[in-house]
């Protein structure tokens, strides 16, 4: 018999907990309006949602930032060789908690316990501004306003930039000096890099 009280009392007590309260400056509890979520249903790549767990933010991603210790977080990132046109460098991948890869670090060329950039290759990974790799140029811009972009003369690389933050695009330029609107609107960000 007292397991059937103590039954109905625990399924009483669970229906009790779905009413939200919040306890007013007096003390006395009154029902908390539930707040629609702003975001809900939002799939768009490059809005930002409360749940995106890889956000950029005042300069630091997951703890990183440019200038900070690298020995600090060398633990949790994996080891590997990155190969370009200009040679192989020494990275710090970094992965997700799902073990999908977000980016990489670089070291400081002039101090190796130094995180240089930050480089985000993955579109999981959002700007503050709901920036993320995969948008195109025109919604940067959109979103950023006007912006300074440059090419590489070695590399053959483009980069809009703005706020410590370079949007590597998927255009090739060998010259420094660039006119944005010589930029086709829908060119991809292939890129983001936290710069030091």
């Amino acid at each position: 018999m007292k397991s059937i009280f103590a039954f109905l009392f625990l399924v009483v007590l669970m229906s009790c907990g779905n009413n939200k309260t919040i306890a007013d400056t007096e003390g006395i509890e009154t029902p908390a309006a539930d707040t629609p979520d702003p975001n809900d249903g939002n799939t768009a790549i490059y809005d930002v949602d409360d749940d995106d767990p890889y956000l950029i933010s005042n300069g630091y991603f997951l703890g990183l930032t440019p200038g900070g210790s690298l020995a600090e977080f060398v633990d949790g990132l994996r080891s590997g060789v990155l190969q370009t046109g200009d040679g192989d460098f020494d990275v710090h991948y970094i992965d997700s908690a799902e073990g999908d890869e977000l980016g990489y670090v670089m070291a400081d060329p002039r101090d190796g316990g130094t995180i240089g950039n930050i480089y985000i290759t993955s579109p999981k990974v959002v700007t503050e501004e709901g920036i993320r790799v995969g948008i195109s140029y025109s919604e940067l811009v959109e979103k950023l306003g006007a912006l300074e972009v440059h090419g590489s003369e070695i590399e053959g690389q483009t980069y809009a930039i703005s706020d410590g933050i370079s949007y590597r695009l998927d255009a090739g330029n060998w010259s420094y000096e660039i006119d944005p609107s010589t930029i086709e609107p829908d060119t991809k960000i292939i890129e983001i890099v936290v710069e030091r």
